[in-house]
């Protein structure tokens, strides 16, 4: 089985324990770009994970 390649919004926030307003603002700041499949909203996992990481190096 392979892991899933895009997050929901609300998936995205609970796995980073961040609000949607967190979420928001990282996507006006350039940080995540979302992606739109038809009506829905999507985060690549791999950016969620770069973006996870960059958190870590920036300590």
């Amino acid at each position: 089985m392979t892991a899933r390649q895009f997050l929901t919004v609300q998936e995205f926030c609970d796995r980073f324990a961040v609000s949607r307003s967190t979420y928001y603002r990282l996507v006006a700041n350039g940080d995540l770009a979302p992606v739109h499949i038809g009506r829905a909203v999507r985060v690549r996992a791999t950016d969620a994970s770069n973006w996870a990481d960059s958190l870590a190096n920036d300590n």
